[in-house]
C-alpha cells in the first residue's frame, strides 16, 4: 500500500529527529571510552604480590577514617584470616562494637586508647582504658565490646589488624550500657557491601 503524502510528510519529519538521536547515542558511547572507569571498591585481586600503596582506600563515610583490606576473604579468597590498614586521624574512634571471632591489632604509627568492656555482663558497662602506643600489639577478646581511639590530639594512630573467620560480623553498641542483646547487627560490614553478591529477587 503506497504512502499518501501526510505519511510520507510524517516520515521526513521524523528523520532528523531520530538521526540526531542516533548521533546523541554514539557521542555518549564515544565520551565514555574516555572516562576513567569507577573504581570498585571490592577489586577481586588474587596476584601473590601485591602494592598497599595501589589498593583501594575509602573512609567509608567516616571523617578522618581511612580503611584499606591487605588480605581479605570476598576481595583474595582468604579463608582463616584478614588483614587490615587502618588509619584514624586524631580525636577518632572506632565505634563500641563485638565481634565472634579473634582480633590483633598492631599499632604501625601514633599512640591511643583502647576502651573494653565485658561480655559477663548484661551490658559492656564502664570500659577498662589501655593505653596503646607505636610498637604495641594487643589482642581482644572473643565478644568483649571494645572501641579503639586516637586519645592523641596531633599524630595519626596507624594500625595492622588481623581477625579470624572473615567476612566479619559486628555487633554495634550506642554506648556502654546498651545491654548485650540490643547491640545492632551490621553485616555484611561496610567494606564487604560491595563484595557480596546482590540477594535475588525472590518474586
Amino acid at each position: 500500500m503506497a504512502r499518501g503524502p501526510p505519511a510520507a510528510a510524517a516520515a521526513a519529519a521524523r528523520g532528523p529527529r531520530l538521526a540526531g538521536v542516533g548521533r546523541a547515542l554514539l557521542l555518549i558511547a564515544a565520551a565514555a571510552t574516555f572516562l576513567p572507569a569507577a573504581e570498585s571498591s571490592c577489586p577481586r585481586d588474587n596476584s601473590l604480590v601485591r602494592d598497599i600503596s595501589r589498593m583501594h582506600q575509602s573512609n567509608y563515610g567516616r571523617e578522618g577514617f581511612s580503611h584499606i583490606t591487605v588480605a581479605g576473604a570476598l576481595a583474595h579468597g582468604m579463608k582463616e584470616v584478614e588483614v587490615w590498614l587502618q588509619t584514624f586521624g586524631p580525636g577518632k574512634r572506632t565505634p563500641i562494637h563485638r565481634h565472634s571471632c579473634e582480633e590483633v591489632f598492631v599499632v604501625l604509627k601514633g599512640k591511643g586508647t583502647l576502651l573494653l568492656g565485658s561480655s559477663s555482663l548484661k551490658h559492656p558497662g564502664e570500659p577498662q582504658e589501655i593505653p596503646v602506643f607505636q610498637n604495641s600489639t594487643f589482642t581482644i577478646p572473643v565478644n568483649d565490646p571494645h572501641q579503639v581511639w586516637n586519645s592523641d590530639e596531633h599524630e595519626d594512630l596507624q594500625v595492622l589488624v588481623i581477625i579470624s573467620r572473615p567476612p566479619i560480623k559486628i555487633f554495634i553498641y550506642d554506648d556502654w550500657s546498651v545491654p548485650h542483646t540490643a547491640a545492632k547487627l551490621k553485616f555484611p560490614y561496610y567494606w564487604d557491601e560491595d563484595c557480596l553478591p546482590a540477594p535475588k529477587d525472590e518474586l
